[in-house]
């Protein structure tokens, strides 16, 4: 497992982004939030955990996958993987925390991670920078698409 860690800002408010990270909740929402998600099954909803069939799009493959989330709004998330093909190994996790700072929110992130579909000769840690990166530009683009609306 490789450490991740991130500390930064988003230009919006605590209450806009705990509004998108309850819509991963949502099935029929998680697609259009991030694409590479091809489905998603609610197995149980048990606050502030919740567990999640979901079905990932890895270069063209279908990886099922099962990930546990726990929200505590305002100031904590965390997915992990509990189960599943990849492409993130079991036990890979992400967690978050958030607090209001003046412009918008800040979010301290910290993680153990693997990506169990990655060549070998590809770097780890880059990978998943490169990963998580698209996945919070993704975030991003919906916070700002919300705004407009």
């Amino acid at each position: 497992m490789k450490e991740y860690h991130d500390d930064g800002i988003i230009g919006a408010p605590r209450s806009e982004v705990w509004a998108l990270i309850t819509s991963h909740l949502d099935d029929a929402v998680i697609h259009s939030i991030h694409p590479e998600v091809l489905e998603q099954k609610t197995e149980s909803r048990s606050p502030p955990e919740y567990v999640v069939h979901r079905i990932i799009d890895v270069r063209g493959r279908r990886m099922p996958s099962r990930w546990k989330l726990t929200l505590r709004p305002p100031d904590f998330y965390r997915w992990e993987v509990i189960d599943g093909e990849g492409p993130w190994q079991v036990g890979t996790f992400v967690e978050s925390n958030f607090s209001d700072v003046p412009g918008g929110t800040r979010i301290v992130t910290r993680g153990e991670l693997f990506i169990s579909v990655l060549p070998f000769f590809l770097p780890q840690g880059v990978m998943i920078r490169r990963i998580l990166g698209q996945i919070e530009a993704q975030d991003e683009a919906r916070l700002t698409a919300k705004a407009r609306s």
